[in-house]
């Protein structure tokens, strides 16, 4: 009749906490009963589906067997010899410990790759100040200027679509390469799509008009619902709330001259000015209806704000009245024009 071991003796002797006595008294069950060791080996499986990878490998088994058979050798009285006893537990005890040790190995190795420092996609923010230009170069040697007030983000890596996000104004000098198309996606949610090409976008987020003003090559223009491909010298006005665009034929020089540190403006209302120059410098403009619809004719070569606000004034009946504003817990200039 075969001897019941208690449970807490195997758990122990699993975990690696038994002492040199409990493990002898398991060692001896198992090396004189198979049942015994099948009520070991039914323990076992319970504790091989709980035990955590940690715990399996700090588990001596080595010091645990030399100790085991130290004890067998000293204490050996049974019928069966050392040899014959020693060989049976070390048969039995390895084949024990062989499937942890298993489970162990093929935990590592599957979760390898886990363990290697695994590349993190980063995406990029470059900003202009207001009132500022930037030129950058983007990873794929595209060129990139941008007026003041913009922010270009991108995530370009390997062999993949090169898309970039804008808000602002910005002039793009893509780098050829039929096999990636160059995408920007505006606040508007309008994309625009080219292969190796020079185009001007301007669309900021306070603003529902976006365009887009194609000096070389060409692009193709879309906002999931509406697209359109353009040529040279073509410039494109899309409204975001008609969800709609016009294509006309544009002054591409005066449109692109803020990339040389020009502002030129031909036959333009004065509201539209002030529209413009507020996005450039991140201020806001309230203009006197009277003064609206007056139209202006002006280019300001790398000029201030301060320089441009002193021109305009020379030149029209108005008055400026300066002031601070707070929106979402930032300052921002805030100019009144009236009438003079």
């Amino acid at each position: 009749m075969k001897r019941i071991i208690d449970d807490d003796l195997i758990v122990s002797c699993l975990a690696g906490e038994a002492d040199n006595g409990e493990l002898e008294e398991l060692a001896k069950e198992m090396a004189g009963s198979d049942e015994v060791t099948q009520d070991f080996l039914a323990i076992k499986n319970v504790w091989d589906a709980a035990v955590s990878p940690q715990t399996i490998s700090s588990i001596d088994v080595n010091g645990s067997l030399r100790k085991t058979l130290n004890e067998i050798r000293e204490r050996d009285e049974a019928g069966l010899s050392f040899k014959r006893r020693a060989l049976k537990f070390i048969v039995r005890f390895a084949a024990v410990m062989s499937l942890p040790l298993l489970l162990l190995s093929g935990y590592l190795y599957f979760n390898n790759n886990a363990l290697r420092p695994q590349h993190v996609a980063v995406t990029h923010d470059v900003k202009a100040m207001p009132g500022s230009l930037v030129h950058t170069l983007l990873p794929d040697s595209t060129e990139v200027w941008m007026n003041g007030g913009t922010t270009l983000r991108y995530h370009q890596e390997g062999e993949s679509r090169r898309d970039v996000t804008i808000e602002g104004e910005a002039y793009f000098k893509v780098a050829k390469d039929a096999v990636h198309p160059f995408v920007v996606t505006t606040p508007s949610s309008l994309h625009i799509e080219a292969v190796g090409t020079e185009f001007n976008i301007c669309s900021y987020p306070s603003d529902s008009l976006t365009s887009v003003t194609l000096t070389e090559g060409a692009v193709r223009v879309d906002d999931n619902s509406w697209e359109s491909a353009m040529a040279p010298d073509q410039t494109i006005v899309y409204n975001s709330n008609q969800k709609k665009g016009v294509l006309y034929l544009g002054n591409t020089e005066k449109i692109v001259s803020w990339k040389e540190g020009n502002l030129a403006f031909h036959n333009e209302m004065l509201k539209n000015v002030y529209k413009r120059i507020g996005q450039i410098f991140d201020v806001q403009f309230d203009v006197d209806k009277r003064l609206q619809n007056v139209i202006l004719y002006a280019t300001f070569e790398n000029a201030s704000l301060d320089q441009i606000l002193s021109l305009i004034q020379k030149s029209t009946p108005l008055i400026y009245s300066i002031s601070e504003d707070s929106e979402d817990g930032t300052s921002k200039k805030r100019i009144k024009v009236i009438a003079g």
